[in-house]
């Protein structure tokens, strides 16, 4: 669910939907009465609501997975602070997979004098609603005899939704909202003008209406309320939370069901209902894990903008670019774009740059792993997009160098030496099709993330190839295989001083084409002419190229590529950098010009490619220039709309520029959690 600048909760992706999908009559709102009897309402948002008038101005900061708002509104006898959060808990997949979204409204009493309060939070039902279209009103031909019910629990209030359809229904599941933490609760399961609900509020700080509602008629739902009031002293301070839980388990993931049927989350509960009640339970102890991982993180000295750009792109994790099927199956596109994901399949040639689900959630990315070798062909190739398509030359080698990562991230060896087997077959498939007299130069079509195929010698593709043979190198003594660690050293070896002997033009790397064009890039300037570098100072194995030309490649890619604005440099095929903002270009030809047909991405800038190039710089020392490329990248993803950047297909999800997910081939695109 996007909660919006606003405070508007404006796009619920919670169906098992991708399009934008807007969730009317769904809003929170404060009440107040005085001892002097003045009243008020206003809607905890900056627009109006049902009924409500919006608060006159609020402040934003955002630190994922928290987002805190002050409103401000001169009517207010208090101060209203809102937490908003799903629970993300390293090392806990399971508690950080809850279907439900966390708003603690913190209110404080700055006067001499006793406030009554109450705080309300509205629903509507939109169980039947698969999200496939905008929903604007409480009639659509989904829904079919919607259901309300209130009740008092263990210290809350719930509202729970449900609707009389089929189990087997694409949009059967229930929806509930709890209140908890007030001193007294009421509600209404059914309330039809925003005006009369507004006045109930007012009149005695409660709300009254009927305990359940329903079954409405064909295409019609209802809109609930809770509210926990309170009476907060002169000084005093209270928190009133709202927890918001969904249930829709028949979703499918991925392009033509690639990863199976269901979620994940019905292994672990039955319905909203019953994870809106485990959170309510343990409500303190998911917050406080929450906290402790974000406290430690920002606890941090780096620049507080680059912890952000950091932590900004887990966010990616809660996206819908991630799914987790009920068997288990953990998937990712792409990226996100409205009505599909982009790009299906689990594709390794971008997923291989994308680092913090494997640091914070290892036992996921040993999952996709063993994913990967379930699809593996009889010589060793891995399909780029998962279940069938041919192999990506940089995703087999980052299957390689993930593979040690996971082992880095294992308690003991048992994970390594399970798998050392399809390992040493995916390195053997790449030695055997792209290096066969095992010089460590590669030959043939190299087919990569730049959607073409690469031909010849290039640092780009050599230094991943380089990488992945000191991986397999460090796997195979791990797992007591000597025999062929002295056959990826002496591979490795060779190719490190072959590369940097060949295609070390005195200032950077570059590439020597084969006679066959392909989709070439000659004596380009290749942001990520040194990616082996990157994955090799990840994961301790030492130098691929020497230090000094590494530091005077990528000196070279701060040089030619890096524009403090993109005024005046074309953008082709896609657009994501407005002309007033800085960027790192992909290729760029200093000395001469580009090949007739070289790679079709190479004007283009996109922040997966930045990140990495940007933590290489600071690794070989280039700290200032390192940062300034990552710098660029946060000044882009500022919370300023910014349209007309991406593709038309994903520009009607409003504007480029939110910090949270940013843009490649859709939003939330997973290679920016390279930036981990």
């Amino acid at each position: 669910i996007w909660i919006h600048g606003s405070g508007r909760l404006v796009n619920w992706q919670i169906f098992n939907n991708m399009n934008q999908a807007f969730l009317p009559d769904t809003f929170f709102a404060l009440a107040w009465k005085t001892v002097d009897g003045r009243t008020g309402a206003r809607a905890l948002q900056t627009s109006p609501a049902p009924g409500f008038p919006p608060m006159k101005s609020l402040s934003f900061r955002g630190e994922y997975p928290y987002g805190w708002y002050t409103f401000h509104d001169p009517s207010l006898p208090v101060r209203v602070e809102l937490k908003v959060f799903n629970p993300f808990i390293p090392l806990d997949p399971r508690d950080s997979a809850f279907p439900c979204a966390i708003y603690r409204f913190t209110l404080s009493n700055p006067g001499d004098a006793p406030v009554r309060l109450a705080l309300m939070g509205s629903l509507q039902n939109a169980v039947g609603w698969t999200g496939k279209t905008p929903v604007m009103d409480r009639n659509h031909p989904q829904y079919k005899k919607n259901r309300n019910r209130l009740f008092l629990g263990k210290n809350a209030a719930y509202l729970h939704m449900t609707a009389d359809t089929p189990p087997s229904d694409r949009g059967w599941g229930d929806m509930a909202l709890a209140a908890l933490e007030a001193e007294a609760f009421s509600g209404t399961a059914s309330w039809t003008e925003g005006g009369k609900l507004l006045k109930d509020l007012e009149e005695d700080l409660r709300l009254s209406g009927p305990l359940q509602a329903g079954p409405t008629q064909e295409e019609e739902t209802l809109d609930g309320a809770l509210a926990g009031g309170l009476t907060l002293p002169p000084g005093g301070k209270k928190t009133v939370t709202f927890i918001l839980s969904w249930y829709f388990p028949n979703g499918r993931g991925g392009a033509g069901a690639w990863g199976g049927q269901g979620n994940m989350y019905t292994n672990w509960w039955k319905s909203a209902l019953d994870a809106a009640r485990e959170a309510a339970d343990r409500l303190e102890e998911l917050d406080g894990k929450t906290a402790l991982y974000h406290d430690t993180f920002y606890a941090s000295n780096l620049p507080r903008w680059l912890l952000d750009r950091i932590s900004s792109q887990t966010a990616i994790l809660k996206s819908r670019t991630i799914f987790w099927t009920k068997s288990g199956y953990f998937g990712g596109w792409e990226g996100c774009c409205p009505g599909s994901g982009c790009c299906p399949g689990n594709c390794n040639h971008v997923w291989h740059y994308a680092q913090a689900h494997a640091r914070l959630f290892p036992s996921l990315a040993r999952r996709m792993r063993e994913q990967e070798f379930r699809f593996m062909d009889e010589e060793g190739g891995i399909p780029h997009r998962q279940p069938r398509s041919f192999p990506a030359f940089d995703g087999q080698c980052g299957a390689v160098l993930n593979s040690l990562r996971e082992h880095t991230m294992c308690p003991d060896s048992s994970w390594l030496r399970r798998n050392w087997p399809h390992v040493k077959k995916a390195v053997d498939y790449i030695v055997e099709r792209w290096d066969p007299d095992r010089d460590g130069m590669l030959a043939g079509p190299q087919w990569n993330t730049l959607d073409g195929n690469l031909g010849g010698r290039s640092s780009w593709l050599e230094s991943l190839y380089l990488a992945a043979m000191a991986a397999a190198e460090r796997m195979a003594l791990l797992t007591g295989d000597p025999a062929s660690a002295k056959a990826y050293r002496e591979i490795r070896e060779k190719g490190s001083a072959g590369v940097d002997k060949e295609l070390f033009n005195g200032e950077y790397y570059f590439q020597i084409p084969a006679p066959k064009l392909y989709q070439d890039y000659a004596d380009g300037c290749h942001i990520d002419q040194v990616l082996g570098q990157w994955w090799a100072d990840q994961l301790d194995l030492g130098r691929i190229f020497p230090l000094n030309h590494v530091r005077s490649a990528l000196s070279a890619v701060f040089k030619y590529n890096f524009h403090p604005r993109m005024k005046g440099y074309r953008q082709i095929p896609r657009k994501f950098v407005a002309d007033e903002d800085p960027g790192t270009q992909m290729i760029t030809w200093p000395r001469n010009p580009p090949p007739p047909h070289h790679m079709r991405y190479a004007a283009e800038v996109m922040t997966g490619f930045e990140y990495a190039a940007a933590a290489t710089m600071i690794r070989a020392g280039l700290l200032r220039k390192g940062l300034t490329i990552a710098h660029a990248v946060a000044l882009r993803y500022d919370g300023k709309e910014r349209r007309g950047l991406t593709p038309a297909r994903t520009a009607s999800w409003g504007y480029s520029g939110n910090p949270f997910g940013d843009d490649e081939c859709g939003k939330f695109y997973a290679r920016a959690m390279s930036s981990w």
